[in-house]
């Protein structure tokens, strides 16, 4: 083996912190601005601007394994390491934007969980559902419409897509150095 080999058994987990901190972060901060825009823009029970956020994530974990797997790991990564970076990276930004979610619907736009609510009954009743059908739903709907119960379902959101996304992240991302692999 010549120098610029990489050794692999080094442990790399402090840079690899550094790096879910530095783009955990940088995503979470590009969902705020995105959410503030779109609520200063009118458009927050507009339901195609959700798409965005997921976009968002998801090509932000791309990018980052990426340079995780360029700058921090000599251009290789395992599915596991790559997937293991993804998901501690939207974990983090599921911290960030759930703490967000709260601070944003207790505090900035309390209004709009009674314009979501709103929305949420016109759909209903554009899609047919009878008056009783409605009621009971909205009744349940309203009791999980708090700022406590939002962040909630962000972090079990932000768990389920960080997942979905880390997984298609590693798949995409994976690139196994086959130097190191002993002969077959």
């Amino acid at each position: 083996m010549n120098e610029e080999t990489i050794d692999i058994s080094k442990n790399n987990k402090p840079e690899m912190m550094s790096l879910v901190l530095k783009w955990g972060l940088i995503i979470s901060f590009a969902l705020v601005a995105i959410s503030i825009i779109v609520y200063m823009a009118g458009m927050s029970t507009n339901k195609a601007i959700g798409w965005i956020n997921y976009i968002l994530m998801f090509v932000g974990v791309i990018f980052a394994t990426k340079v995780y797997r360029d700058e921090k790991c000599g251009g290789y990564i395992t599915f596991g390491s790559a997937f293991k970076f993804g998901f501690l990276t939207l974990f983090l930004v599921g911290i960030v934007t759930a703490i967000y979610t709260y601070i944003f619907f207790a505090f900035i736009a309390p209004e709009l969980t009674g314009q979501i609510l709103t929305q949420i009954e016109n759909d209903m009743l554009n899609s047919g559902q009878s008056e009783e059908q409605i009621e009971l739903a909205m009744s349940y709907t309203e009791k999980f419409m708090t700022p406590g119960w939002m962040v909630a379902w962000v972090v079990v959101g932000s768990v389920f897509m960080g997942t979905i996304f880390s997984l298609i992240s590693a798949a995409i991302m994976k690139k196994e150095n086959h130097e190191l692999q002993p002969p077959v």
